[in-house]
């Protein structure tokens, strides 16, 4: 018997991620916006990724406006991890409707309750069935 959870995984929406956007290719893109140029954008982001440090190093979570909220965090045995908490400006750009042209794997799955994640499944697998619980 499949699980629910097995199920989504394998036919849920999923996003298909293109090449991941570098140092170089956000600062190009920042200074065709601004008045720094490229190498300006690099050294303030370079400066940022040092100021974050610093306050994280004395537990100072930092706030970056329209990005979020950057905090250190540690584990029981004393590793230093960094959270980071999305802001909700980001999220709701990236949510606002019709505006996102990435790809979409399963596309047509979006909003599909488990009965018809359950009759897609028992479609392709008939001899491995989701049970839904009742």
């Amino acid at each position: 018997m499949a699980s629910l959870i097995q199920v989504v995984a394998a036919l849920g929406p999923k996003l298909v991620y293109g090449r991941t956007a570098d140092l170089d290719e956000i600062a190009e893109w920042v200074a065709n916006r601004s008045s720094l140029n490229k190498t300006e954008v690099q050294r303030v982001l370079s400066e940022l990724f040092h100021g974050i440090v610093f306050f994280a190093r004395v537990g100072r979570p930092v706030r970056l406006p329209g990005i979020g909220r950057v905090r250190a965090a540690i584990s029981r045995t004393g590793t230093y991890r960094v959270h980071i908490v999305p802001d909700t400006l980001l999220v709701q750009a990236l949510n606002h409707k019709g505006t996102y042209r990435g790809d979409v794997r399963n596309r047509g799955n979006i909003g599909l309750s488990n009965e018809g994640y359950k009759a897609l499944w028992d479609a392709e697998r008939p001899d491995d069935p989701l049970e839904l619980a009742t």
